[in-house]
C-alpha cells in the first residue's frame, strides 16, 4: 500500500508538471547547437632531426606534436660546464649548458646521475631542437621562484630528471591534530605527528585531513583557513612542546578543534616548471616532481603543441611517511595556451590544489570610453597589438561583433586597457566581457592518469574540444571534474567551452566531503548566470563507485548528455538524502541521461530521483530515463 501511495504521488506529480511543460515550452525552445569545425592538421615536413606523434582528439580531430630525434643529435654532458652532483651549487653551470644548447641546435644534453643543488632559476630559451636528458639525476632547490622555465622553444623534450624540494630547509606540510585548550578562550593547540615539523611557521594554510590516512579531505566535512599569516585571524603562536604550538586567534577558528589537519608553510610559490613565450612542440617525460612551494607545470603565453608523460607528482615514496603533502597548488595549469596537447600516463597526489585546471582568459569590463576599454583580468588574459578580440554581453551570450587591438595598457589602480581600431558598438557597456579570439586553449587529450588524494578538483576544463577518457579518479577533495567559467575578483578564467566527451573512466570515492563528484555551471562574482556558456557536454560509459555526496549538479549548457554510465552508491559514505542525486538547474537545455545503471538504488529511491528547477528539463530527463527502469530519474 506504502509503495502503491508513493508511486501514485509521483505519477501525480509528472502529470502536473506536463501541464506547466506545456506552458514553459513556447517560451524554452533552444536549438540544439551545432557542431565545431573539426581541427585536422597537416602532417609535418620531414625534418633530420625531428619525429612527429599524431594524436587523434575528440570528433574525428587530429593534430600532430613533433620531437627531436635524440639519435639524431651531438651528446654534451653537463659536466663540461661544471656541473657536479659535488658542487655546492650548480645554477650558473647548468644555465651556461643550457646557453650552449641555444647557440648548438641539435644538442642532447646528458646529465650523470646524482642530486645537483642549485639557488637560483634555470632557463631555457630560444633553444631548438634538443633533448635535455636527466638521466635519473635529481636536481634540489630550496628557493620561492620558479625552478625551471622553458621560453621561446622549439622541438625541446626534457626527461628523465626529478625535481625536489629541500624539506630540511623547509618543510612544506605536516599533519597535526587540533586540541581546544581548556579553560583557555579561542586558543588551540596544535599537536604534530612528527616533532622535527613542529614550527610556528606552518600555518599559511590549514586544512582538514582524514585522520586514518593523512591525506587531505576530512569525510562528509571541510574545515579550512588560509589566514595563517593575517595577524587579525592569528593573534599569537608559541611552540609549548617538542611536538606542539599554541595558536591565539580571534575566534575564527573556533570549530577547529578535534579534528586532523595537514598544516603547510607557503601556497601558491614559485612553480616547478614553467612553458612561456610561445614555446612550441614540448615534451616533458618521465619526469617526478616531488615536491615546491606552488604548482607543478604551467604553460602559458600562447604555448601549444605539448606533450606532459608519465609525470609523477607526489612525495617522495621513500620519504612518503615524512613528507604529507606534494606541491602547493595546482599540479598542472594551463591558461593562455594555443592548445594542442596530450597528458598521458601521469600519476598526480598529494597537492594543494587542482590536478589540471584548462583555461583561457576573460576580462569584465568596467568602463568604455570611445574606442579605450577599461577591464579586470588576471595574467591570463593578455592581447597584443593586431590581436582580435570577442565581446559577451552581461548575460554572457556570444556577441556576433568583433574588433582589432591596437594597443594595451594598464591603469593606475590596477585594471587593464586595449584600444581598439575601429569604433565600438553602444552594445559594448560596463559588465560586458571580452577575450582573446586567439588563445582558445583547445583540442586536448588527457587519458590513461590516475588522479589522487589531493586538496581540490580533479580536472577544471574550461576550454572547448576535450576527451578525457581511460582515467582514475580516486579522493578527490572537491569535483572530480569541474566544468565552469569562473570570475570572482580574484582569477577570470574561462570563456565558456563546447564540444568535451568525458569516457570510460572510474570515479572512486570522489569528492569526500560531500561536494558533487561532477559540476557544470557559471560562477560570475559568486552568481551563476542564465546564458548556455556550455554546449555538447558528454559524460559516457564511466564508473561511479562509493558516492559521498551529489551525482552532479549542472546548469549553463545547451545540449547535456550523461548515458551509459554505471554509478555504485556504496557504503564507504553514509546514506544521505542527497546520496548519488543529479540536479539540473533552470538553464539546462537539451538533456539526455539514458542507458545509466544505478547498481544498488531501489526504484523508487530519492537518490535516483534528477531534481531539476526547470519542470521541462525534469519531466524530459524522467520520461527518457523510462520510469523504474534504469534508475536515471
Amino acid at each position: 500500500m506504502k509503495r502503491f501511495l508513493k508511486t501514485s504521488v509521483i505519477l501525480f506529480c509528472i502529470l502536473a508538471l506536463t501541464a506547466v511543460s506545456i506552458a514553459c515550452a513556447a517560451f524554452r525552445r533552444v536549438p540544439v547547437p551545432d557542431k565545431r569545425d573539426v581541427l585536422v592538421e597537416q602532417v609535418p615536413q620531414a625534418d633530420a632531426l625531428r619525429g612527429y606523434e599524431s594524436v587523434d582528439g575528440i570528433g574525428g580531430s587530429r593534430f600532430y606534436i613533433q620531437f627531436p630525434k635524440t639519435e639524431q643529435l651531438r651528446t654534451v654532458a653537463v659536466s663540461r660546464f661544471g656541473a657536479s652532483p659535488d658542487s655546492p651549487d650548480n645554477a650558473q653551470a647548468l644555465n651556461d649548458a643550457f646557453a650552449y644548447c641555444k647557440d648548438h641546435p641539435g644538442t642532447h644534453l646528458v646529465f650523470e646521475k646524482g642530486v645537483y643543488y642549485v639557488s637560483g632559476p634555470l632557463l631555457l630559451e630560444d633553444i631548438k631542437d634538443a633533448c635535455i636528458d636527466g638521466s635519473g639525476a635529481t636536481i634540489l632547490y630550496d628557493y620561492g621562484s620558479s625552478l625551471l622555465t622553458l621560453r621561446h622553444c622549439t622541438c625541446v623534450q626534457v626527461r628523465g630528471l626529478t625535481c625536489e624540494w629541500d624539506w630540511d630547509k623547509i618543510p612544506l606540510g605536516a599533519i597535526a591534530r587540533a586540541v581546544d585548550v581548556q579553560g583557555e578562550k579561542n586558543t588551540l593547540d596544535f599537536v604534530f605527528e612528527n616533532p622535527d615539523y613542529a614550527r610556528e611557521d606552518m600555518l599559511y594554510a590549514v586544512s582538514q585531513c582524514d585522520p586514518q590516512t593523512g591525506t587531505y579531505g576530512g569525510r562528509g566535512t571541510y574545515i579550512e583557513s588560509y589566514d595563517g599569516q593575517n595577524p587579525e585571524v592569528v593573534r599569537q603562536v608559541t611552540k609549548i612542546g617538542d611536538d606542539t604550538i599554541r595558536v591565539v586567534h580571534n575566534g575564527a577558528w573556533a570549530h577547529f578543534g578535534g579534528n586532523a589537519y595537514i598544516l603547510r608553510s607557503t601556497a601558491y610559490g614559485g612553480s616547478l616548471i614553467d612553458i612561456y613565450g610561445q614555446c612550441r612542440d614540448i615534451t616533458l617525460d618521465g619526469l617526478k616532481l616531488y615536491g615546491g612551494t606552488g604548482m607543478g607545470i604551467i604553460v602559458g603565453e600562447r604555448s601549444s603543441h605539448f606533450i606532459l608523460r608519465g609525470i609523477y607528482i607526489g612525495p617522495d615514496p621513500q620519504k612518503a611517511d615524512l613528507h604529507c603533502t606534494s606541491l602547493d597548488a595546482d599540479a598542472v595549469h594551463i591558461s593562455d595556451s594555443d592548445g594542442c596537447f596530450l597528458i598521458e600516463n601521469c600519476d598526480f597526489s598529494r597537492q594543494g590544489d587542482d590536478d589540471i585546471n584548462i583555461n583561457s582568459g576573460i576580462g569584465l569590463i568596467r568602463s568604455v570610453n570611445g574606442r579605450t576599454v577599461t577591464f579586470e583580468a588576471d595574467g591570463s588574459m593578455n592581447v597584443d597589438p593586431g590581436e582580435t578580440v570577442l565581446f559577451r554581453n552581461t548575460r554572457f551570450d556570444l556577441m556576433d561583433f568583433s574588433a582589432a587591438a591596437e594597443s594595451c595598457g594598464s591603469t593606475e589602480d590596477g585594471y587593464r586597457t586595449v584600444t581598439f581600431r575601429d569604433d565600438l558598438p553602444d552594445s559594448i557597456r560596463k559588465g560586458c566581457f571580452l577575450f582573446n579570439r586567439d588563445n582558445t586553449g583547445g583540442n586536448y587529450v588527457i587519458r590513461n592518469n590516475y588522479f589522487h588524494e589531493h586538496r581540490a578538483r580533479g580536472l577544471l576544463l574550461q576550454t572547448s574540444d576535450g576527451l578525457v577518457e581511460n582515467n582514475v579518479f580516486y579522493k578527490t577533495t572537491h569535483n572530480a571534474i569541474k566544468i565552469i567559467m569562473d570570475i570572482n575578483g580574484v582569477w577570470h578564467e574561462g570563456t565558456g567551452a563546447d564540444n568535451i566527451l568525458v569516457r570510460n573512466n572510474k570515479f572512486i570515492e570522489c569528492a569526500v566531503i560531500g561536494t558533487e563528484i561532477i559540476e557544470v555551471g557559471t560562477h560570475l562574482l559568486d552568481k551563476s548566470n542564465h546564458s548556455h556558456a556550455f554546449t555538447n557536454i558528454r559524460i559516457e560509459n564511466n564508473e561511479f563507485r562509493d558516492v559521498c555526496g551529489n551525482l552532479m549538479v549542472v546548469n549553463n549548457v545547451n545540449g547535456f548528455a550523461f548515458r551509459n554510465n554505471t554509478v555504485t552508491l556504496g557504503d564507504a559514505f553514509r546514506n544521505d538524502v542527497g546520496k548519488g542525486r543529479a540536479y539540473f538547474l533552470a538553464d539546462c537545455v537539451n538533456v539526455d541521461m539514458t542507458g545509466n545503471a544505478f547498481t544498488d538504488a531501489s526504484p523508487l529511491s530519492l537518490t535516483r530521483i534528477v531534481r531539476s528547477s526547470s519542470p521541462v528539463v525534469w519531466l524530459r530527463v524522467n520520461a527518457a530515463s523510462g520510469f523504474g527502469k534504469d534508475g536515471a530519474k
